[in-house]
Parts: structure tokens; C-alpha cells; sequence
């Protein structure tokens, strides 16, 4: 009964989500210059235009850069966060943790408008790396908390083992713990790359003249609206649950292969 009961609430959840692709894909595919439903002809013009208009490439590239820059900073200081949350007892560990995960639970208006007064000071605003920087900022919960879920799975007697064979404290963890961790890792990067590409609202506050592709989506939901950003959603929807879906296929065969692993060897 319980089983039945999860399934169908997943199902529901699962519906309602998915429930505005079902619109937005027969509008995107439409010919008419016009929002329609159901589409009275159907075409790949939009996804055409899209390749076609120079401010709806150079946003997208933007995004591209800032998202890149983004995903490597916050994986690469949110494993070592994770590692030193995990591994260590230190006074004001509790705290450190919840600093990490405010981005999650703080609005983003108010992040927004606090880094904006900052960057406005400082001169920071229509910068790329000071936007890259944020993004990070915006994308490290995902690194910490995934990445910190699967070290705590980890046996640490494996690298305990190396260290006793003579390897150093850094050559044990890269050989041992970061191979473990690796799938975790790219799981938790693809989250971080959409986190930053989909931001908008902090990004409209510190972006000055820079157009990412959902600040391009924003001006033209504003100016104009034209099955255009319906084929962006769709492409964008898509993408996001294709590589999701990888990255969680890749980090749970990694754990079933660590786990059969151990049990043969013991």
C-alpha cells in the first residue's frame, strides 16, 4: 500500500512538472510568426532562428563562458569544503555548513540586491568575472552537498591502507578517495553548470549590459514574444534532463561498482 501510494504521488509530481513541455513543444514548433495552440502548421523555424540571430548565439555564449568558469571554481572549492566538513571536528563546523548552503535558502532578490550595492562600490557591475564569481557562489550548495553525501559513504579504511603502504596524505586521497568521489563530482558539476545558467534574477541586478541567455529570454518576454523562447525552453528543458539523467546514471554505477567491490574483497 505504501509503495502504491509513493508511486503514485511520483507520478503526479512527475506529471505536473513535465506538464508545461506539453505546450511548449507544439508552440515552438508552430509557423506562424504567433503563439499558437495547437499549431495550425508546424515547422522548425524558431529553432532555426534561434541559430540564426547573432544576440541569441552571443548570449548563449556568454552563459557558456560564465557557466564554465562558474561550475570549475565552485567544484573545485566545494570538494575541498566537503572534505573539510566531513573529515574534520572543528568549533563552528555547524555554522560553516549553513553558510555554505544560505545560497539554497536565502532569497534571491536579497542576494541580489546586497551584491549589487557591494559591486556598485566596488565598480564590479558588467563584469564577467566578478558575474562568474557569483554564479559560483549560486552553485557551490550543489557541489558541497552532493559531494559530501558520497565521502561520508566512503571507507576511509581503503586510504588508510595507503597511507600505510608509504604514500603521502595528498597522493593517498588523489589515488584512492578522489577516484570514489570523481562521479560524484560530475553529477554535481552538471548541476552546478545549470545553476548558473538558468540564474536570472541576481544576474539581471549585476549584469549592467551583459546578456546571458535567460537575461536574452527575459528582454524578449518584456519587448516582444514570439515562439522563439518557447524553442529556447524546450532546447534548454532537454538538455537539462538528458544531462542530469548521465551524471545520476554515471555516480550510481560508481557507488554499485564500489560497493561489489568491497563485499568481494571481504
Amino acid at each position: 500500500m505504501t509503495r502504491a501510494v509513493l508511486t503514485a504521488y511520483f507520478v503526479l509530481v512527475a506529471s505536473f512538472l513535465l506538464l508545461p513541455l506539453f505546450f511548449l513543444v507544439p508552440i515552438s514548433l508552430t509557423d506562424s510568426q504567433f503563439l499558437e495552440f495547437p499549431p495550425k502548421s508546424l515547422s522548425l523555424r524558431w529553432y532555426r532562428e534561434f541559430f540564426v540571430d547573432q544576440s541569441w548565439v552571443d548570449a548563449t555564449l556568454a552563459s557558456l563562458r560564465i557557466g564554465v568558469g562558474a561550475t570549475i571554481l565552485s567544484l573545485l572549492f566545494g570538494t575541498l569544503a566537503s572534505v573539510a566538513l566531513v573529515r574534520t571536528d572543528f568549533r563552528g563546523k555547524g555554522l560553516l555548513s549553513a553558510i555554505f548552503i544560505a545560497p539554497l535558502i536565502i532569497p534571491s532578490v536579497v542576494i541580489a540586491l546586497a551584491l549589487y550595492i557591494v559591486f556598485l562600490r566596488w565598480q564590479l557591475v558588467n563584469n564577467i568575472y566578478a558575474l562568474t564569481l557569483v554564479h559560483a557562489l549560486i552553485a557551490l550548495p550543489y557541489v558541497v552537498m552532493i559531494v559530501s553525501g558520497s565521502l561520508r559513504r566512503y571507507d576511509m579504511t581503503i586510504e588508510r591502507a595507503a597511507r600505510v603502504l608509504g604514500a603521502s596524505p595528498i597522493r593517498a586521497f588523489l589515488h584512492t578517495t578522489l577516484p570514489y568521489l570523481a562521479p560524484a563530482m560530475f553529477a554535481s558539476a552538471i548541476l552546478a553548470f545549470f545553476a548558473s545558467f538558468d540564474e536570472l534574477i541576481i544576474t539581471l541586478f549585476i549584469s549592467g549590459g551583459l546578456q546571458t541567455l535567460p537575461v536574452r529570454i527575459w528582454n524578449d518576454l518584456s519587448l516582444k514574444l514570439d515562439p522563439t523562447v518557447p524553442a529556447v525552453a524546450v532546447m534548454l528543458t532537454l538538455l537539462s534532463i538528458v544531462a542530469m539523467t548521465v551524471g545520476e546514471i554515471v555516480r550510481r554505477r560508481n557507488e554499485r561498482r564500489y560497493q561489489s567491490n568491497s563485499v568481494s574483497e571481504a
